[in-house]
């Protein structure tokens, strides 16, 4: 497929210091689904002037993906004590420019994608809340991140019936990678859950006016086991992106 036909996905990257200089960055599992299904990955840096940018990055934008990466501002939704007490490292810039991007593709109904962090910022443009640590707050014994063994820990969700979620995956529960300690404390009106962990937690929820805007707490570019079921996520997300 030539390039000039591949409709434009924005992805913000993510920042990290290697010795005296920042390396900004984008999962390439994201980016290797992306080009897979005939998407264009362009890669939304959060380095000084990136929002200026912005209005270049969004023309021409067709869908938007948002990924991983630091905890939410509380200062961006209405918290609670709980959401300073557990804070931990934040990037303001990257706050302000997702946001930017949501409610452009919000304005002109583009498909979004939101994965773990970017499902709870979506939620929050939408105006829902967030916890500050969801195995804190909600004295859960289900770990929502294992750092002993970070990349095999997978938990169970029951997945509600006839959401995209269960046409997707074709179960009614899944395991699913966890990766995370902010999660959805109340979720914004216009979006419906379409899976709960064990402790109650939204594990994943959908705009059912929306053509595709959807949020998944879990990674499915990151569980290899469940392919064909994180294959119709991409797929489903492509085929939006060419309708819009």
């Amino acid at each position: 497929m030539n390039s000039k036909t591949r409709p434009r996905v924005l992805v913000v990257t993510r920042r990290t210091a290697r010795k005296n200089k920042y390396i900004d960055y984008v999962g390439e599992f994201h980016l290797a689904l992306l080009m897979r299904v005939g998407l264009l990955p362009l890669m939304v840096p959060v380095a000084e002037g990136a929002s200026a940018c912005l209005p270049d990055y969004m023309s021409g934008m067709k869908g938007l993906l948002l990924v991983e990466g630091e905890d939410i501002h509380p200062e961006r939704y209405e918290a609670l004590p709980e959401n300073w007490t557990y804070l931990e490292a934040t990037h303001p810039l990257k706050d302000e420019i997702e946001i930017r991007l949501i409610r452009h593709a919000l304005r002109l109904k583009l498909p979004i994608l939101g994965i773990c962090r970017g499902s709870q910022l979506l939620n929050v443009v939408c105006g829902g809340t967030l916890y500050g640590d969801v195995q804190k707050e909600k004295s859960s014994s289900l770990p929502h991140i294992d750092f002993a063994h970070y990349d095999t820990y997978r938990h169970r969700i029951s997945i509600v019936a006839r959401s995209p979620l269960e046409q997707w995956y074709r179960r009614k529960t899944l395991q699913v990678n966890s990766y995370h300690h902010q999660g959805v404390r109340n979720l914004a009106r216009r979006f419906q859950p379409m899976a709960y962990s064990g402790d109650g937690l939204v594990e994943a929820f959908w705009d059912p006016k929306s053509d595709f805007v959807v949020g998944l707490q879990f990674h499915p570019e990151r569980m290899p086991e469940e392919a064909s079921g994180n294959r119709r996520i991409w797929k489903a997300f492509d085929a939006a992106i060419r309708r819009s």
